[in-house]
């Protein structure tokens, strides 16, 4: 088994790469639907008390077919389980139960994600999701509105208007895994642990089960260097969509890492990362 425990500073130097993170949809399709979507009056995400729960957070890596079993373990000592798109579905494929669901990207297909409704589940979308994925869940039970926002956004004056000033943006990065924790976190949730969180291909594939939206992603070759090995390290196969969430994923730790316990279970690029104390990455063509 491998579980990393995160550290506030980690000593991880980001160099070889510069990218610039982006949604997959037009900035005039986001704003249509987060106008669409919060005139649907859900619940919004807000701050509230810590709790004392044990999350796990269930992303679409292939590593879960290698921890599943520590999944298990988990969930039969009483976790929380959070899924976030796809891993929804491999979850009740195995009898798992997702407490809740998270779902962000803004593209109708994922809309797939939310089908079938379990009983006691609540279903978090961000507010730029596409209108087919807030008309799945229109009869379902618990559906929340959460708002993947950035002070300074675009949809920052569209919000304002609506709400009149009384929302909160939930802070993280381009992917559901990393803005998935700042919501939890805003939530009162302290612990968590990660598994299918990997941001890189394993056994020659992206994720754990079929997403053909992701069989064009261009490969990358990553090498990550470790304190113990300055000449060596290891190397990873990414999409630019893996390189930047495990940016992302570095800065916001960095950042917030002191406001939760976090784990990262499997053998993927994030967990090596952490558990060989690397310190710096390079992408190579």
């Amino acid at each position: 088994m491998s579980t990393i425990a995160v550290e506030e500073n980690s000593p991880l130097e980001i160099v070889g790469a510069t990218l610039r993170g982006r949604v997959n949809t037009s900035d005039t399709q986001l704003l249509e639907n987060i106008r669409h979507n919060i005139r649907l009056q859900h619940p919004q995400a807000r701050p509230e008390p810590p709790k004392t729960d044990h999350v796990v957070i269930v992303g679409s890596g292939v590593s879960l077919q290698h921890t599943e079993q520590e999944l298990r373990e988990l969930v039969f000592q009483g976790a929380r389980i959070v899924t976030l798109n796809g891993a929804y579905h491999w979850c009740m494929e195995r009898n798992i139960h997702p407490d809740m669901q998270i779902v962000m990207d803004a593209r109708a297909s994922n809309a797939r994600f939310l089908t079938p409704e379990v009983p006691n589940c609540t279903y978090w979308l961000a507010s730029q999701c596409h209108p087919d994925a807030f008309a799945m869940v229109q009869d379902y039970e618990k559906v929340r509105i959460f708002h993947a926002s950035n002070p300074d956004a675009l949809e920052e004056p569209i919000l304002n208007e609506y709400y009149a000033g009384h929302w909160t943006g939930v802070s993280g990065g381009t992917t559901v895994a990393t803005r998935a924790i700042g919501l939890l976190r805003m939530l009162g949730f302290l612990r968590f642990d990660l598994f299918g969180v990997d941001s890189c291909w394993m056994d020659g594939a992206h994720h754990a089960f079929d997403q053909p939206e992701n069989n064009r992603d261009k490969p990358i070759t990553m090498r990550v260097r470790t304190v113990e090995d300055e000449a060596g390290g290891r190397e990873f196969i990414c999409s630019p969509w893996h390189v930047k969430q495990f940016e992302d994923f570095l800065q916001f730790i960095r950042a917030s890492g002191h406001l939760f316990k976090l784990h990262v279970h499997g053998n993927g690029l994030i967990a090596y990362a952490i558990s060989s104390n690397a310190v710096e990455y390079q992408t190579e063509d």
